[in-house]
């Protein structure tokens, strides 16, 4: 390690998170859910579920997440917008001003297969977490990370188009193939049911098992998977913990023809002929003995089966899901028609095709060591990094006169202390006892309140008539939210997320109802949206709304509608919106929830229509109401604002 390095623990610059499944999770997208980001999210890209639970954890595009749990544990990936996994790590840099986000993803991969394989856990493995964060990790100043990180990936880059080069000629090696065994079997032989050429068909039985291959003294049962394409695979195997289930008929012999009763669509009907067996194994359930006349021959079979004609009738003729398991019964094999030269003619064309095949077995066999050196060579460069044996004198060089350059001593310390105050914030925010969330006061409560604030509204508007066309009934639907919810002044509302913000309008509809039967105001329709005019009422309804305020309150209330005068139908559905989406957020538990939290809630977990309202205006919003002449900062007052249970 060079001087300018510096050793510590990997969890001593990084922050972690664990995922957690959300109480509700289905499988179509509505506005304002998430994607649920698990294994296949962010590997294959594919979303198969969505939930607008808000006590989860967040992930944006680019952030780091690790398979924590099951078989592929230890794999690291890059996220996308959405909800952490229950079996999913989130891992951040502490802070990426001094640690690179790409130089903990490539450290991450280059420990996969040591966490992968040094899990912890019965049944389902886990990370084990000492493994990872307390595992050394060597720290290099800020620009060294960065030169790294590029040189890594121009090397990456030129290895993947090596391997699509080495993939792309595998493909073609298996057309090739195909090609082979087409024409050797093209020409003008008769046809016949496999039917006519079987003697027997054997079949094996379900045992009970252990997992593990037997060893040379114990009785195995076959596994599907060791029938396979190519040589039989004795090792996929299982070994019988009934002894008094052993059958020596069921027992596999050298020379035996195996076909694949069961298995998934692409591996269904595979066929292998036994050549050498060292251990007693048995067949299995899903495995099948064919023994065949002398008039044809077994190797011809077995071409003529990997054909594309071959493999299309095993599919015409097995059944079950064509996505996952599918079966072929002993009837159904009994039916494939194949050619049927003579056994001359047969053992010609199996030596022509092993003839061709056999170059082609050698051309796959370089490929395939060239591809393992790949992967090697992606092993070394991974080690190199992060042994700082990368970069060469003149690269290093260079980093070093980069503005932000120091020794990674420095960055330590500095990483430090923000975790240490970091730690002390989270403690003292631990210590802050939420109140808990009062409720709106029950009871029925007449539509003449909510009525009395809107025909306030409306007079401010009138008196202010430079102001009266930003007067809307969204506007005013915005206002009675903040009334009920920052003021505490109950008006009856169960307000729901509605596209235009937290509303309740079949309370509205009914106050207004009642508005226009008393004379108070009426609603009159604009060329966009709608607005009121006051009627011969209005003063009576104003009256009768303030007898029910102390002085405090009314104050308080003509503030607020001061402060709203100016906003148009968009600033007061924002600000109403991060109003209800940050006391949701304190509802549900979340002491101080930062301001990236709030706008999630508020943009991206209500409605698509906030989507076309530009991000930056709800941070604006959040800046705004904490200003000391606004403090319109919630409390967790009312009770959550959630989807409503029947769309509209």
């Amino acid at each position: 390690m060079r001087e300018d390095w510096i050793e510590c623990a990997f969890e001593d610059i990084i922050k972690y998170s664990k995922g957690k499944k959300p109480k509700n999770l289905t499988k179509v997208k509505s506005d304002g859910f998430l994607p649920y980001i698990n294994i296949k999210a962010f590997e294959k890209n594919i979303i198969e579920e969505y939930s607008n639970d808000l006590n989860v954890n967040l992930c944006k595009d680019g952030d780091l997440v690790m398979v924590w749990d099951g078989a592929r544990a230890g794999y690291s990936g890059i996220a996308q917008k959405g909800i952490v996994g229950s079996t999913l790590m989130k891992i951040e840099p502490t802070n990426d001003k001094y640690i690179s986000k790409k130089f903990i993803f490539y450290f991450l991969k280059s420990l996969f297969k040591f966490l992968n394989t040094n899990t912890k856990g019965v049944g389902i493995p886990h990370v084990e977490p000492n493994n990872l964060w307390k595992k050394e990790f060597q720290l290099p100043p800020t620009p060294e990370q960065r030169a790294i990180v590029k040189k890594m990936e121009q090397l990456f880059s030129a290895l993947d188009a090596s391997i699509a080069d080495l993939k792309k000629a595998q493909g073609q090696l298996k057309i090739y193939r195909q090609a082979v065994l087409k024409k050797a079997f093209e020409g003008t032989f008769s046809w016949i049911e496999l039917d006519n050429l079987i003697i027997k068909i054997e079949a094996g039985k379900s045992f009970r098992c252990k997992e593990v291959p037997p060893n040379i003294d114990e009785i195995g049962v076959l596994k599907v998977s060791s029938v396979t394409w190519g040589e039989f695979n004795e090792t996929e195997s299982k070994t019988v913990v009934d002894s008094s289930k052993i059958n020596e008929n069921y027992f596999v012999r050298k020379g035996d023809f195996l076909l694949s009763r069961a298995n998934t669509i692409d591996l269904v009907g595979n066929a292998v002929i036994v050549k050498k067996i060292s251990k007693t194994l048995m067949l299995s359930d899903k495995t099948l003995r064919l023994v065949l006349k002398s008039s044809l021959d077994k190797n011809f079979l077995l071409y003529f089966l990997r054909t594309n004609d071959g493999r299309n009738q095993v599919m015409k003729l097995s059944t079950g899901n064509q996505e996952s398991m599918r079966n072929i019964s002993q009837n159904s094999i009994r039916k494939i028609i194949l050619p049927l030269p003579s056994t001359e003619e047969q053992n010609q064309i199996v030596k022509e095709i092993e003839s061709r095949l056999s170059v082609c077995d050698a051309v796959e066999q370089q490929i395939k060591t060239s591809l393992d050196k790949a992967e090697a060579l992606r092993q070394s460069i991974l080690k190199k990094a992060f042994a700082g044996a990368l970069l060469t004198q003149v690269e290093l060089e260079a980093c070093r006169k980069e503005p932000d350059y120091e020794p990674a001593s420095v960055l330590l310390e500095k990483i430090k202390a923000e975790k240490q105050n970091d730690k002390k914030k989270t403690e003292k925010e631990k210590a802050i006892i939420p109140a808990k969330p009062a409720v709106a006061a029950p009871g029925k409560i007449s539509t003449d309140i909510q009525a009395g604030l809107i025909a306030k509204v409306i007079r401010l508007h009138e008196d202010n008539p430079k102001h009266h066309k930003l007067l809307t009934h969204i506007k005013c639907e915005k206002l009675s939210h903040l009334v009920e919810y920052h003021l505490q002044i109950p008006l009856g509302r169960q307000p729901v997320k509605d596209a235009a913000g937290p509303d309740d309008y079949k309370r509205l509809k009914a106050v207004e109802h009642r508005a226009k039967m008393a004379g108070y105001f009426s609603v009159q329709k604009n060329k966009i949206g709608y607005t009121y005019v006051s009627g011969k009422g209005i003063g009576k309804a104003i009256t009768q709304f303030e007898k029910n305020l102390s002085e405090e309150q009314k104050q308080q209330v003509d503030q607020l509608l001061h402060l709203f005068l100016t906003f148009d139908l968009e600033q007061a559905e924002i600000v109403a919106t991060v109003y209800a989406a940050w006391n949701n957020l304190l509802i549900l538990g979340k002491n101080k929830p930062k301001n990236q939290e709030i706008v999630q809630e508020a943009r991206y977990n209500w409605s698509d229509r906030k989507l076309g309202l530009e991000e930056h205006r709800f941070y604006k919003a959040i800046e705004w109401m904490q200003k000391d002449t606004v403090n319109l900062v919630p409390t967790g007052y009312g009770t959550l604002v959630d989807f409503p249970k029947k769309k509209k």
